[in-house]
């Protein structure tokens, strides 16, 4: 029979790129306590067969883990590869681990972390009601957490209970992807273990309570919360990491300066997207007002695109025109992205039947002049880039008929980068939020991704020329609230 320790170690792969995944899949396994300090790994053959590689794959993953230190190989007799998990290792792999994820990484996986946590506890709660579920194993892992003193157990007491809540669902595939969510996240919550491991027992101890009592909706909300409390403290701890390099004397010397240069710094936004824009339109203008076939009016398009996202580097994520399905009898876009870095700019192909482009959210209002700069909420856009963004956009009419929208994107990761840092003098919680009240940049790590609701007591200034505001006043208490 295989383990679940087995099977979060030695899994087959998915991943297309294996030689780079085989070696983060066992440096986490190892950073997870799952492949204990001193055990023997199997064979190079047993390895590269359950894990779907080949034996060389499997030998430059091994050597890579010993240049990190977490393995050494011995020859002779009894020799073999060994497990050499000291605490000293592990702390300095998981800084290095967590340097690799975004805050937009990180609260993607909070969210998703948080929605498969929920929906097991609520899975199970149901279970238990109809008496399907035999609790004993998920009371024991809730709680023994508490006795960990170092961050290889507490990295393992942790993600046994959060995979025997996945396993309460009785969903396979949940449970699967709770593994591979614990191999890629676990070792990032326990650096220190001795800070947060009463506090996860008494979480573990409530969700499993609400299991047993049924309470769906109460395990659904208290998984969720855990999750997000321990991956908030993962993103305030990769906050303070970028902190460190970048601090400097040029930046704003008070709150005054500070928002000051955050005004600044909208209205640089805005006045890029503008000039973006405007390089499009004249493009637009010049190929369809002079009635030149669709496809000659597609590259003069798309080549003013490319200007166009040079024109707003590094700020721009994108740019392009969309075309009016009534005028043209169909829609379809001539867009120029950056998904690989600002010097590397692609055409944007997108299935335009499944492009919902009616009731989009960058879509300008029907009733808006050819003047109006549109600014849209962030929003994932699905099917398109596939990026949480904000889009610029405004009508283009051509002798009285509308031909379409010029656009520019920004991803709301820009936007936390390039205002966190004038955001660092002002009071903690401070945050700046589109018109829907989703915040798209903050100088408290847990407040990414969240939201600030109208009702909420805070002091709000509105940003030049964007549907921006800067809120300050935010209680620690609304912190580990948001989600």
């Amino acid at each position: 029979m295989v383990t679940w320790k087995e099977q979060l170690a030695f899994a087959p792969l998915e991943n297309a790129d294996r030689g780079e995944e085989v070696g983060r899949r066992l440096r986490h396994a190892i950073e997870l306590g799952v492949l204990e300090d001193g055990s023997q790994l199997p064979s190079e053959s047993y390895l590269a067969s359950r894990m779907g590689v080949s034996t060389l794959t499997l030998r430059a993953a091994l050597a890579e883990l010993r240049g990190l230190g977490l393995v050494e190989t011995r020859r002779g007799k009894g020799g073999g590869s060994f497990v050499k998990a000291n605490t000293g290792d592990i702390a300095r792999v998981q800084r290095q681990s967590l340097a690799a994820y975004s805050l937009e990484d990180l609260r993607d996986l909070r969210e998703y972390r948080a929605f498969l946590a929920g929906s097991a506890a609520a899975a199970a709660a149901t279970a238990n009601r109809s008496h399907r579920l035999s609790m004993g194993r998920l009371a024991y892992t809730s709680n023994e957490i508490r006795g960990c003193e170092h961050p290889a157990d507490a990295i393992r007491a942790d993600s046994k209970f959060h995979i025997e809540l996945a396993a309460s669902s009785g969903s396979v595939r949940l449970t699967r992807q709770e593994v591979a969510l614990q191999a890629e996240v676990g070792p990032l919550i326990w650096v220190d273990p001795a800070r947060n491991k009463d506090a996860a027992a008494e979480e573990h101890t409530k969700i499993v309570e609400a299991i047993r009592n049924g309470d769906v909706v109460g395990a659904r909300a208290l998984a969720e919360e855990h999750v997000r409390r321990d991956m908030n403290l993962v993103i305030d701890e990769r906050m303070e990491m970028d902190r460190i390099p970048t601090e400097s004397p040029h930046g704003p010397a008070s709150g005054d300066d500070a928002v000051a240069a955050i005004e600044s710094l909208a209205g640089m936004f805005y006045g890029t997207a503008a000039a973006s824009m405007r390089e499009l339109e004249q493009a637009v203008r010049a190929s369809i007002g002079s009635g030149v076939s669709r496809d000659k009016a597609d590259t003069d398009i798309y080549g003013a695109a490319r200007r166009a996202v040079a024109i707003g580097v590094p700020l721009l994520y994108g740019a392009g025109f969309i075309a009016e399905q009534s005028y043209f009898g169909e829609s379809w876009i001539a867009w120029c992205y950056t998904p690989a870095g600002p010097e590397s700019p692609q055409r944007l192909y997108i299935d335009m039947d499944l492009y919902d482009v009616v009731t989009a959210p960058w879509r300008p209002d029907d009733t808006a002049d050819d003047t109006t700069i549109h600014t849209s909420h962030a929003y994932v856009d699905a099917s398109g880039t596939n990026e949480n963004i904000v889009t610029f956009s405004k009508r283009v009419t051509i002798a009285g008929d509308y031909v379409g929208a010029v656009a520019a994107d920004i991803r709301v990761s820009q936007l936390q980068d390039s205002f966190e840092p004038l955001l660092r003098p002002l009071p903690p919680n401070t945050c700046i939020v589109d018109q829907h009240g989703a915040i798209i940049a903050t100088n408290t790590g847990r407040f990414v991704g969240g939201t600030v609701s109208a009702a909420d007591q805070v002091t709000r200034r509105a940003l030049p020329g964007v549907p921006w505001w800067l809120c300050t006043g935010i209680a620690d208490e609304h912190a580990e609230q948001v989600t």
